[in-house]
């Protein structure tokens, strides 16, 4: 079934931050884009609501202008160096990490596997190649010898993504620092 892309900025429904229409007016603006080129529009929506999905596991400046919005952005007070953005709107520099990402996932769909979004990872968001052990009841991880093993975030795989976002974005490329939300009856 093709994919539906929702990029409406603060819908409760939205599952991108860039529609492929927009995407693709972007990927004729640069060299390099022969993923997203030679991609299927259904691929292309789906590259783009991945890389969403990735992008919303990092942290950013300001609040969510909504609390029914189903995204991180648009956002309140979302202002550092000489930017400042309303919060209606989703800044151009988000935009173009979805699509950078997405055009990454085109070509390689499994490097960001296991980091949370939609994975089934026993703790979504810690690689679980060194996990030795995970005791639930009072979170106790445990990592192998072999090495503390960084999480990967789209930060981590797509370096470059960090200088897009600039200061919008608070996530650290080498933080393996995450938090596990603890629900208990």
């Amino acid at each position: 079934m093709p994919v539906t892309v929702v990029a409406t900025a603060g819908a409760s429904n939205a599952n991108s931050y860039l529609s492929v229409a927009a995407a693709d007016d972007l990927a004729n603006l640069y060299l390099g884009t022969l993923n997203w080129a030679t991609a299927t529009t259904d691929n292309k929506g789906r590259a783009l609501i991945m890389a969403t999905r990735y992008l919303d596991e990092l942290q950013y400046v300001g609040s969510k202008a909504s609390t029914t919005q189903a995204l991180l952005w648009p956002r309140s007070d979302a202002e550092c160096g000489d930017w400042s953005f309303t919060s209606s709107e989703i800044p151009q520099p988000i935009k173009q990490a979805a699509f950078d990402l997405a055009e990454y996932l085109l070509g390689d769909s499994n490097v960001l596997s296991g980091t949370g979004a939609g994975s089934s990872e026993l703790i979504p968001g810690i690689p679980n190649a060194n996990l030795k052990r995970a005791r639930v009841d009072v979170i106790d991880v445990e990592f192998n010898q072999a090495g503390q093993a960084e999480a990967k975030n789209a930060l981590n795989v797509v370096p470059h993504l960090k200088q897009v976002l600039g200061c919008l974005c608070l996530s650290g490329s080498n933080s393996s620092a995450r938090s596990v939300p603890v629900l208990r009856s």
